[in-house]
């Protein structure tokens, strides 16, 4: 009783769903899905908070109401050192990502959106995506060649497998390795879109044949507007495809003043549609179109929202506690 009592405190404050111009804006002709189609539910990743003492205080996972924000059940144990964060829910499961404490070797692993005990899926990864189909898998390797960052594809069906090799690590480089995340299929199961960045203020995101590409060269680079006026401040990130093969992604822009900024867009047959703007964090998207993300705090230890989108203006369905109100620090990962 004194855990569901600790574990209704993390979600204290929820708005029941209250629209909210001030978090973002949708462009009319670029509404997805009827409000109120999204998914019942969604998953999120929930740091703890460290002690004062200092050590590894790890992170942990729940499943949480997509119209109210409660706390549903927690999906993976709260153990100090133990550190999974949400990437993706496909066909009933939640995959994430299992860390021991910093510095060691990470897995993937998923856990059944019932719950139920958590099964390895694959050692020495980073990242995993499941194709629509669920005949293929895509993940980014972290162990097994310390000097090359790299995705493999494997055909569970017919055993295939490719590898694309996305850098090589130069002799002294201090940036190394570089950041490849948010791996996702098409709905073709053939071509994949990953956000890429070397270095933290280099972001794009990219698009391979799944099973012919191979060097980080075969790659096909999202548009970005601000690309055209040379804008040194502007980056893609965070891709997701819609059912109708539509590839979305993030556009952030810092400008000269530090003013940050950031739309979800649309890509297909050669057209680029906004479909929010004014985002305030990294949404997770759906087929059908639904996007959900954390909105950023207005000051440095203040509360975290958590806003849904499918059509129409962005509803708010959650404000956490601030900092320090709580065992736990924030949101990590969310996806549905």
């Amino acid at each position: 009783m004194a855990l569901t009592v600790t574990v209704t405190a993390v979600v204290a404050g929820c708005t029941g769903g209250t629209p909210a111009s001030g978090a973002g804006s949708a462009h009319p002709a670029a509404a997805p899905a009827s409000p109120g189609a999204f998914p019942a539910v969604f998953a999120a990743s929930f740091p703890l908070r460290p002690a004062p003492t200092g050590g590894s205080p790890g992170e942990r996972i729940g499943l949480l109401s997509s119209r109210t924000g409660d706390l549903l059940r927690w999906l993976t144990p709260r153990q100090t050192g133990l550190y999974d964060t949400v990437l993706s829910v496909h066909d009933g499961w939640v995959y994430f990502l299992r860390g021991i404490g910093p510095g060691t070797s990470v897995s993937i692993w998923r856990v059944g959106v019932a719950g139920g005990r958590a099964q390895l899926v694959r050692a020495g990864a980073l990242d995993y995506a499941v194709s629509p189909d669920g005949r293929a898998v895509a993940y980014v390797t972290s162990r097994y060649h310390p000097n090359v960052a790299e995705i493999v594809v494997r055909n569970l069906v017919s055993g295939r497998q490719n590898t694309i090799i996305m850098a090589t690590s130069p002799q002294g480089a201090n940036n190394w390795p570089p950041g490849i995340w948010s791996l996702t299929w098409a709905p073709d199961d053939t071509h994949l879109a990953v956000w890429f960045y070397p270095t933290a203020a280099s972001n794009s995101v990219l698009v391979f044949g799944a099973f012919t590409a191979t060097t980080i060269r075969d790659g096909h680079t999202a548009p970005a507007p601000c690309a055209d006026i040379g804008n040194p401040g502007c980056g893609e990130l965070d891709p997701a495809y819609l059912a109708s093969g539509a590839l979305t992604y993030v556009i952030r822009t810092v400008s000269s003043g530090g003013t940050a900024s950031a739309s979800l867009v649309a890509w297909q047959a050669g057209r680029l549609t906004t479909l929010l703007s004014q985002l305030g964090g990294l949404p997770s998207v759906t087929p059908q179109g639904q996007a959900i993300w954390v909105g950023a705090p207005a000051q440095p230890t203040g509360p975290q929202t958590i806003w849904r989108w499918s059509g129409g203006a962005p509803v708010k369905i959650t404000t956490l506690p601030s900092a320090g109100a709580s065992p736990y620090y924030g949101v990590g990962g969310i996806a549905w």
